[in-house]
């Protein structure tokens, strides 16, 4: 064998335990692309779409910034053998850094200007209609508003965005789509300060890993104290662990702040510890988190995506788009093995059809409650809220202007 074939074989063993985990990406299909489906024709009865505030409709050449920023820098994800096998650590790196194509290797990008004045005005106005209906509380956020997708045709085009597509792709280096479960599209959430007589408020957000591949998450606020968005540097498996424990390294977390209401923050946050900082004063800090999906027809989800989700919704709307989302994944795979059979190795075939099953199997077990995989957050609140009294250093503005 030619010492250039062993070493394409040695990087692809690298990219397959750090940057292409088989957890993610059990089996190898030639980084093969889906198609964007399309949205559904049906909606759950407590979702019914109804008109935008002034009818307004989303144009991109209002809402969006012309043309959309391209961030100085990136953080990607690279082995870290000294963690150990399989192991990841950020990086920061020029946005122009070279990339194996497909290998989906992002970890979050700096803030980049998404919306515009009048784009978070709409936005705003949107959450304000629908606040006093559809706003609930659950243990992991104080307040939070799902199913926009469903009932607001302007977060429906601002999600489906072709022109947002095509750039958060560029950072994500895999062609993505808005995500298929459509309770995915920009959920809100509201971080509120301290209720007068409280010394502290509820965090934003407990430190988590997500459990969709991509998030684009766009501040809609400005003029609250505290609610920064804390990420971890090691990795994320580990960090969890010694979240845990209290003890994950301050000198390893990164604060990131928004510069002002339209910008955004992209990440791969299931392969990222992260959470939002409690806030300590001011207004109340409001965001939109749009999901995506990878188009790699390789990929699959964390098993947590039905139990980490499902609290916010009722089982009727869950499970049907829950089963959206598993059938849009494994057709993918389906359309692929009916488009390239594998006659050179049969064996490849029966593997990527063992894994349809596999995939629906699970999505059935979840549906019937006779499997409860882990959701991947810190169990105690108070992790979470003594990590945020301790000195987390934030980096100067050539590491991140978050």
């Amino acid at each position: 064998m030619s010492q250039k074939r062993k070493l394409e074989q040695s990087n692809n063993t690298f990219l397959n335990e750090a940057q292409k985990p088989r957890s993610m990406f059990p089996v190898d299909m030639d980084n093969h692309i889906g198609q964007i489906p399309s949205f559904p024709s049906t909606y759950p009865d407590q979702y019914v779409p109804k008109p935008d505030p002034k009818d307004v409709l989303f144009d991109p050449k209002i809402h969006l910034v012309t043309p959309l920023p391209v961030p100085s820098h990136i953080k990607i994800l690279q082995s870290d053998e000294n963690a150990g096998k399989g192991c990841v650590k950020l990086v920061t790196v020029p946005s122009d850094h070279p990339r194996t194509k497909n290998v989906e290797d992002l970890a979050y990008t700096e803030p980049f200007r998404v919306l515009t004045e009048e784009g978070v005005k709409v936005f705003r106005e949107i959450i304000s209609q629908n606040e006093d209906s559809m706003a609930i509380i659950t243990p992991r956020n104080p307040k939070i508003i799902r199913g926009l997708g469903f009932t607001s045709n302007f977060v429906r085009a601002f999600n489906e965005s072709p022109i947002l597509l095509q750039h958060l792709s560029k950072f994500a280096n895999v062609p993505i789509c808005a995500h298929s479960m459509t309770t995915n599209y920009s959920q809100i959430n509201f971080g509120e300060p301290p209720k007068e007589g409280h010394e502290n408020a509820k965090p934003a957000d407990v430190w988590h890993l997500d459990s969709v591949d991509y998030v684009l998450v766009v501040m809609l606020t400005d003029g609250f104290e505290g609610g920064e968005l804390l990420v971890s540097n090691m990795d994320p498996n580990q960090a969890m662990e010694k979240i845990q424990r209290n003890q994950l390294p301050t000198e390893l977390t990164t604060k990131n702040k928004y510069p002002k209401p339209g910008y955004g923050i992209f990440m791969q946050g299931c392969r990222i510890a992260h959470a939002v900082s409690p806030l300590t004063g001011g207004n109340a800090r409001i965001t939109a988190v749009n999901s995506y999906s990878s188009r790699n027809i390789s990929r699959i989800d964390r098993p947590s995506i039905y139990n980490a989700l499902s609290v916010n919704h009722t089982k009727e709307v869950y499970d049907p788009d829950y089963l959206r989302h598993i059938a849009v994944r494994c057709i993918w795979k389906l359309e692929d093995l009916a488009k390239n059979p594998s006659y050179g190795s049969p064996e490849k075939g029966k593997a990527v059809l063992d894994l349809v099953i596999e995939q629906l199997e699970k999505a059935r077990s979840l549906m019937r409650g006779t499997e409860n995989p882990d959701v991947p957050f810190s169990n105690e609140m108070k992790f979470a809220g003594d990590f945020y009294d301790r000195d987390v250093s934030t980096p100067s503005a050539k590491e991140s202007s978050k």
